[in-house]
């Protein structure tokens, strides 16, 4: 039986659009093309990179197999590469690791939290978090009183707890 590791036309263009992603993502970083939110960004950079290799796989003709292998591959790439982009963009604990090596000093806890939020009260933080909820629509305000949306976020909630569950993890 003869084994051929040499990919087909098809699966080099999709490798090639993995490896692309985050080019892409460090093009539209920095200078003019600079796209400042980072949601929106890895977005842009995710289409671009999907739209090069669909640009070209009308000229490679793959099979079935191929392209199978081909989505599977980019679809793997982008999904890895949004895990790793929202853990540097967003990720709380590298977010306290980075406010601690700012202060390249030691900070007692209030101090720490107070690097973290550049000089804001900790309070904001939680206020940042909150916004999220509201933009997504899964909180909202009734008066002075935070709710959980009854369709979006009961959905949400519900979702993540029974994941929560099925994975152990603590709810």
């Amino acid at each position: 039986m003869n084994v051929d590791f040499i990919p087909s036309v098809a699966i080099a263009c999709a490798l090639a659009a993995c490896a692309l992603l985050p080019v892409l993502l460090l093009a539209l970083s920095h200078g003019a093309l600079k796209v400042a939110a980072p949601g929106r960004r890895f977005i842009i950079a995710a289409v671009f990179a999907w739209g090069a290799w669909l640009a070209v796989l009308p000229v490679t003709s793959p099979d079935v197999v191929d392209l199978v292998t081909s989505v599977l591959l980019l679809a793997t790439a982008t999904l890895a590469g949004f895990t790793l982009w929202t853990l540097v963009a967003w990720g709380f604990t590298v977010s306290m690791l980075l406010a601690l090596s700012r202060a390249n000093e030691p900070l007692s806890v209030d101090e720490w939290a107070l690097e973290y939020t550049r000089g804001k009260p900790i309070d904001a933080f939680a206020r940042d978090r909150l916004g999220v909820l509201f933009k997504l629509g899964l909180a909202e305000t009734h008066g002075d009183a935070v709710v959980m949306t009854p369709i979006r976020g009961r959905a949400m909630a519900s979702c993540a707890g029974m994941l929560r569950n099925l994975f152990g993890l603590r709810t």
